[in-house]
């Protein structure tokens, strides 16, 4: 039985913060934990990233520029062409191949992700800010329940992300945010205590780096990562589990 619909958004600072490593290995953890129906969706245009982790090498899949319809909304058939099912629980869209010269129009979006919450329990999206940052009348941040945006620890990403979270301060009342660093323990230009000072947002998380995990990660897939007690991995189980705590577990295994 269906319990909600929660859409959790991740950002970044940042291109190379780790928020497609991040959202990735939670969407996998929680599909191999869980019974709950996970969607994933990349919609980082132009970028293979996540054909290379999931060894798809299927260039045709469709992806949902190819059902953006500017005067017609998107139903249940079009969402089945661009969904792509794993053996688990976990579904996946991937993103265009191609730089889109269109902005997709929030009410496309909107009557998108209702479907999307209708029939999953949870979506998650790892979106790059630009995607529609500056849209002041409807973005896709307004149909998340949570944005956590990934940033690291150097002085461009501190200056980015308390841009970010001006920008979000100001326009978006209702959104949900946490901040996670990553990669701490690389000889931050910006040293973790005083990080705490200069982001002007509480930080919910320092996500350590492990050269071996992302190694994995990239060879053999993210959901095989869990396989070991370190502290990257469980930092990443600790996020995800936050995801879903207040979530009833009648539906858990």
């Amino acid at each position: 039985m269906k319990i909600f619909g929660k859409v959790i958004i991740f950002t970044g600072s940042k291109g190379g913060c780790g928020q497609s490593f991040t959202a990735n290995c939670i969407a996998n953890y929680l599909a191999m934990k869980t019974n709950y129906n996970i969607l994933m969706i990349d919609m980082n245009t132009g970028s293979r990233d996540s054909r290379t982790i999931y060894h798809t090498v299927n260039e045709e899949i469709m992806t949902i520029a190819d059902i953006y319809y500017e005067k017609k909304k998107p139903a249940i058939e079009d969402i089945k062409k661009v969904i792509v099912n794993f053996k688990n629980s976990l579904s996946y869209i991937f993103p265009p191949l191609k730089q889109q010269n269109k902005i997709f129009k929030y009410l496309f979006l909107k009557n998108l992700f209702k479907l999307f919450t209708g029939i999953f329990d949870l979506v998650i999206v790892d979106c790059d800010m630009f995607v529609d940052f500056n849209i002041k009348n409807g973005s896709i941040f307004d149909l998340s329940d949570e944005l956590i945006i990934v940033s690291l620890a150097d002085k461009v990403s501190v200056s980015n992300i308390n841009s970010i979270i001006s920008y979000f301060l100001k326009s978006k009342d209702n959104l949900n945010i946490k901040i996670i660093i990553n990669k701490y323990n690389i000889k931050p230009s910006v040293s973790i205590l005083k990080l705490n000072s200069l982001v002007r947002y509480p930080i919910s998380q320092f996500i350590p780096y492990d050269r071996d995990i992302e190694n994995l990660y990239l060879t053999k897939g993210p959901a095989s990562i869990f396989k070991y007690n370190l502290k990257i991995v469980n930092d990443i189980r600790q996020i995800a589990e936050s995801i879903i705590k207040d979530i009833p577990d009648n539906n858990n295994n």
